[in-house]
């Protein structure tokens, strides 16, 4: 049966710094790889339709394969750049990671309808520009946050559960919700950090990317760690 810590709130700031401790162990290696990561995003993003779902597949196992890179790393390891596909040479978990994929897919889709019902009368296309407006108002604002936290609960650490612990699909991203729903706070803090960041790495031309991305992987696996471990 999987157990579940809770930490303090503020624990999530740790976990981007035990992140940014990793990536300077080999600054040169973790930013190549943050850089193929984001290549093989911007490029599948760019494909219509297939693109999206093809994305949506491999994106757990391409996770799976950076927390393994992690551990390694914080065990003594050099991180290599192939580290990235690991998890594809590993039919069971990569099999598993595509059913995550598949459900990461599914819950985006109902997000996306639900959020067009809710929130659909706020936006606009300006007859000028063609050019989309927004007017949300708070509840609109609430709704979507609460959206984007629930995702990020149920699939968050679902890739390191499936890679770690050996679990399946459906109980990884089960254990990842109940993980992040016992830890709401922290998560909350977590993803409010991380979107900062975010916004400071897309300046300018997304480049900050390549330091956030493998950050951020390891702030998610010293997350798994103190909650799963």
């Amino acid at each position: 049966m999987l157990k579940v810590k809770t930490v303090d709130p503020l624990q999530s700031i740790e976990w981007f710094k035990q992140g940014w401790r990793m990536f300077m162990t080999n600054p040169v290696n973790w930013a190549l790889m943050g850089l193929l990561f984001g290549v093989i995003v911007l490029v599948l993003s760019m494909l219509p339709f297939i693109g999206a779902l093809v994305l949506n597949l491999v994106m757990p196992i391409l996770t799976g394969g950076m927390l393994l890179a992690v551990k390694n790393t914080q065990a003594g390891a050099a991180v290599e750049i192939t580290d990235l596909f690991r998890v594809f040479k590993d039919e069971p978990k990569r099999n598993q990671l595509l059913v995550v994929g598949a459900l990461m897919l599914g819950a985006g889709l109902v997000a996306a309808v639900l959020s067009t019902l809710f929130v659909g009368n706020a936006i606009r296309i300006d007859e000028l520009t063609g050019m989309p407006s927004f007017n949300l108002g708070l509840s609109a604002l609430l709704f979507m946050f609460v959206v984007v936290i629930f995702l990020g609960m149920l699939f968050t650490y679902a890739p390191a559960l499936v890679v770690f612990e050996g679990m399946s699909a459906v109980d990884a991203v089960k254990g990842s919700l109940q993980g992040a729903w016992a830890n709401v706070l922290p998560f909350i803090v977590f993803v409010l950090l991380y979107a900062a960041l975010a916004f400071v790495a897309s300046i300018p031309f997304m480049l900050g990317f390549v330091v956030l991305i493998p950050v951020m992987m390891g702030a998610v696996y010293a997350g798994y760690k103190d909650i799963f471990r």
